[in-house]
């Protein structure tokens, strides 16, 4: 009898020390999965500036254009996958939406690099207003990303805390996926000289 009540403390002091921070992992999962549904928000934000840029080029660039071809189907791979929040729990996934979205954004440039060419439509406002538009959202998705990553990480440094370190080393792929190469941005800009600089430096 005096031992089952000792066994009885022990047990309560026990499930009480298992669930110290339970609430992390479940925390950090959420903040995870609302940074990744930001970047989806974001993603889904720049298709309407995709359409928009190849409903702009189509008139100006020859027919059957390859960078035309290209973003439609970059465009319809990222269409495809239907990416949802919880991409973060399936890494395939997650890896695939992150090859689409990149894919994207190298037809988007190949696409602006020959729109640029095109002096009839490089120099029309639309076009430099849709260059900005771009720019902008491409700031905007690279931050939040930054902010998915970092949201990530702290999800994966609290599986390593007691008593969930015993269930990581059981699944070892509860990590959540980061993103392993930066998604540039889709507009190019030209290099542009100083000549009221370059004159002044030929001055004797």
């Amino acid at each position: 009898m005096t031992k089952s009540l000792l066994f009885i403390p022990l047990l309560i002091a026990f499930c009480v020390l298992a669930g110290c921070g339970t609430d992390g992992p479940h925390v950090r999962n959420d903040e995870a999965q609302a940074a990744f549904s930001e970047v989806l928000d974001l993603y889904n934000d720049r298709l309407s500036l995709v359409d928009e840029a190849t409903a702009l080029a189509r008139p100006y660039l020859p027919t059957g254009s390859s960078v035309l071809a290209d973003v439609t189907s970059a465009r319809s791979s990222v269409a495809a996958l239907h990416a949802t929040p919880e991409f973060v729990d399936a890494p395939a996934l997650f890896a695939r939406f992150d090859v689409a979205q990149r894919q994207l954004t190298d037809a988007m440039s190949q696409l602006m690099v020959a729109c640029e060419s095109v002096h009839r439509l490089s120099a029309t406002p639309r076009f430099r207003q849709l260059q900005a538009h771009l720019a902008t959202s491409a700031g905007r998705i690279a931050t939040a990303r930054d902010r998915y990553d970092s949201a990530a990480r702290r999800y994966n440094a609290s599986l390593r805390n007691f008593p969930f370190n015993l269930a990581q080393a059981v699944h070892a792929d509860a990590d959540k996926p980061t993103f392993s190469v930066r998604d540039g941005s889709p507009v190019h800009r030209r290099p542009r000289t100083d000549f009221g600089a370059l004159r002044g430096s030929l001055r004797v």
